[in-house]
């Protein structure tokens, strides 16, 4: 056995070799007297026989020697190109491609094989000896090894192209990681913008304060003002801030000041770095993602080549003479697409050539040619690849469709339905008859399964038809399936994705224009079935306003449906990620991808998640905790500087952090999220900090909630003061790090949450 690395380069150039060979024995079928093409199939013979014996496969090495013989002797016109020449030559390479998928099985070679081969062409030769007429010819009796041209041989040969597979989906990892960390990098940007906005907000601000101050005090100077206040009888001026009118200025000037010092050291000379590094790293993933993407591409007329064996096969079998047309054949696409496509686009050049050709007498009669027609063509649209399969037969019978509705319930009778729905029942699962006679003459059968394995490759599939004329279907897929760019959207509190080729517009509506019986919305100058997420997935809806929110989809023939959801959140290209064998049954989400913050968000497949003939299993709505979690702080001080670095510190260890700038602010947020610890100033406007402590006592919260005092006061005075007021712990400024850790874990320990 050769070593893996030059077995590898082998069997890529083999698949090439391969596919010359076959194509070029069906053309000499087709015009046996035409041997222009001749010396290049003995090329690619005399190759492929050197190239294995190179590898060591010697038994592949013989099977390409006898052929490489018999083209030798067609192309010096020894002997004549026959139906059982060409079989011969098809039988001998479906042998090479059995022999080479069982290497790269890890199996051994079959010597019988060759055998086989060379016995197998002394019977075509014979047959190809006229008789002398006095004479009885000896029949040669040889009996063919059915290599079966299973669909694993060809895809065990389609692993290869010319750079390994394997080196480029670990690249495609990489690139796929590389998004993730670009999304996160652009999110993260944001906190840049707002940081600006800060430091813009606070200068108006300053401004603002400073010209209402000189309006009411530019010809006077203000009395000082006092005030009791019973929490504060007890310290002298020196020993607690009060604050009057001019105090409160003051102190909004120095924190104004501070805030905006404390921003700009955050953004000078980085703001505009920033932001070049992180346009620089879209375009270099871009680039990448790209230049990675053309490396997996193959062109698509490699794959539809693989059909001209079937549609000989087919052709001969039904008695149907069928010409295959090709077209858009350099178009390229994925390597992951190429592989899955093969079964799709099989089933419908089968049902094309069984169920749609009508025999050469009917055609004859309908006063069509007598040879039927299959096109398979592609295109790229945009980001997307459209690839056709046609055929020139009947068209699809749509009373029988109809009738089978009926029969299926689908339809009541009397119901009025339009092309497109009638169209779009045939990919209904369940629409199958048992009898070839019965609707569609068999079109409907397994077009569900072809949707499903389109709709899993996040593509559409649409037909049109014309009876008398033919049929089409379109498929519609991206470029490629590892970045997909995705719409976010949310729905009960979760968010999810879908794929944003799927989606023909997102809309929005009122309840007045929502026919809630009927489900149903009248856009433009069109009614759309509509759907609502929430109800699907059984989830409590989160919307505010009168307006609705919904994406359109157009999956399949009369089938446009719009869907409800709670909000669009945005759009990314993003990595799609598999859900894997423990979770493949889930059909409903084709796989799940990773936000900009890290969390995973599932990927809807919209062309089951809409189906009406199935019930979705129930999911649990994911929902903000409604109670204490153990890891919640509120950290209530008017410094922005102090805010932040304490919320700093413990955001990095994992807690979660609730933020405010006076007693008041604190007390709403209370009012609204579950807290699990406080650390508060004492020294702030508007509610200072033993009154935020006082309120919490009133409330009964204390007890509840532990409350750490942070500030620059560490008289005893202050901190007994705090005690009576229900604080748990005291720390002076400035503070350790280390210490405020340590408090922080000693208090939210003891409420056995952590």
């Amino acid at each position: 056995m050769a070593e893996k690395g030059l077995l590898d380069f082998f069997i890529a150039e083999a698949e090439e070799h391969i596919g010359i060979l076959e194509k070029g024995f069906l053309d000499l079928e087709k015009n046996p007297e035409d041997l222009s093409g001749i010396h290049e199939l003995f090329r690619a013979a005399h190759t492929l026989k050197g190239s294995a014996a190179l590898v060591k496969l010697h038994v592949t090495s013989e099977v390409a020697h006898t052929m490489e013989d018999l083209l030798e002797e067609i192309r010096d016109k020894k002997i004549k190109v026959t139906k059982g020449i060409i079989d011969w030559l098809l039988h001998s390479l479906d042998a090479i491609k059995f022999l080479i998928s069982e290497v790269i099985r890890g199996n051994q070679e079959k010597d019988e094989i060759a055998k086989e081969i060379k016995e197998s062409l002394v019977a075509v030769r014979q047959e190809n000896i006229p008789a002398e007429p006095e004479e009885k010819k000896e029949e040669v009796l040889v009996e063919r090894r059915e290599f079966g041209r299973r669909k694993e041989d060809i895809e065990a040969l389609s692993s290869y192209i010319r750079v390994n597979v394997d080196n480029i989906e670990r690249m495609m990892n990489l690139v796929g990681e590389l998004t993730v960390l670009r999304n996160y990098i652009t999110a993260e940007s944001e906190n840049i913008f707002k940081m600006r906005d800060e430091v813009d907000y606070a200068g108006r601000r300053l401004l603002k304060e400073i010209d209402s101050f000189s309006s009411r005090y530019a010809y006077s100077i203000p009395e000082k003002v006092s005030y009791v206040d019973e929490l504060l009888e007890e310290f002298r001026e020196l020993e607690f801030d009060r604050y009057d009118e001019l105090n409160l200025f003051v102190r909004k000037l120095q924190e104004i000041t501070e805030d905006i010092t404390e921003a700009l050291k955050s953004i000078t000379n980085f703001f505009e770095q920033f932001s070049t590094h992180v346009k620089s790293l879209d375009r270099l993933s871009t680039d990448l993602r790209d230049l990675i993407s053309q490396s997996r591409m193959v062109e698509i007329g490699r794959l539809f080549q693989r059909f001209t064996r079937t549609i000989r096969d087919l052709s001969h079998t039904s008695g149907k003479k069928v010409k295959f047309v090709v077209s858009g054949t350099e178009t390229r696409i994925d390597r992951l697409l190429y592989d899955r496509l093969f079964d799709p686009l099989l089933h419908l050049i089968r049902n094309a050539i069984s169920h749609g050709l009508e025999s050469s007498e009917e055609r004859l009669k309908r006063g069509k040619p007598e040879e039927g027609r299959i096109v398979l063509r592609a295109k790229r649209e945009g980001n997307s690849v459209v690839i056709d399969v046609k055929d020139d037969g009947r068209g699809i019978d749509l009373k029988k469709v109809y009738k089978r509705a009926l029969e299926l319930g689908f339809i009541k009778k009397g119901q009025k339905v339009s092309k497109g729905q009638l169209l779009g029942f045939m990919f209904r699962p369940g629409f199958s008859t048992a009898d070839e006679g019965s609707a569609l003459s068999g079109r409907g059968v397994g077009l569900d399964v072809v949707r499903e394995a389109v709709s899993e490759m996040n593509g559409t599939i649409n037909v049109a038809t014309k009876e008398g004329k033919g049929t089409i279907f379109r498929i519609k897929l991206p470029l490629t399936l590892i970045i997909v760019n995705v719409v976010r959207f949310k729905a009960g509190g979760i968010e999810f994705v879908v794929p944003s080729a799927l989606i023909q517009e997102l809309i929005e509506f009122t309840n007045d224009s929502y026919d809630s019986e009927n489900k149903t919305v009248r856009v433009r100058d069109k009614v759309l079935q509509v759907k609502d997420i929430c109800d699907l997935l059984r989830l409590a809806a989160k919307r505010e306003g009168e307006k609705l929110t919904a994406i359109v989809f157009n999956l399949m023939p009369g089938k446009e449906l719009a869907l409800i959801v709670d909000e669009i959140t945005g759009q990314e290209d993003t990595v799609i990620k598999p859900l894997g064998r423990f979770l493949e049954g889930l059909k409903y989400y084709s796989g799940v991808s990773i936000s900009a913050d890290g969390r995973l968000m599932p990927v809807i497949n919209p062309a089951t998640l809409l189906e009406e003939t199935e019930r979705l299993p129930e999911i649990k709505e994911i929902k903000q905790p409604e109670r204490r979690d153990g890891r919640t702080v509120l950290v209530v001080d008017d410094s922005l500087s102090v805010r932040k670095f304490v919320s700093l510190a413990l955001k990095q260890r994992g807690y979660n952090v609730l933020t405010a700038s006076n007693g008041l602010e604190a007390l709403n947020i209370v009012d609204e999220h579950p807290v699990d610890l406080i650390i508060t100033d004492l020294e702030m406007p508007v509610m200072h900090g033993y009154e935020f402590l006082r309120e919490l006592q009133r409330r009964g919260l204390t007890d509840i909630i532990p409350s750490v005092v942070l500030t620059s006061r560490g008289s005893e005075k202050h901190k007994e003061k705090a005690k009576i007021l229900g604080a748990h712990d005291y720390m002076v400024k400035p503070f350790e790090e280390i210490t405020l850790l340590q408090t922080v874990r000693k208090h939210l320990k003891s409420l056995h949450l952590t």
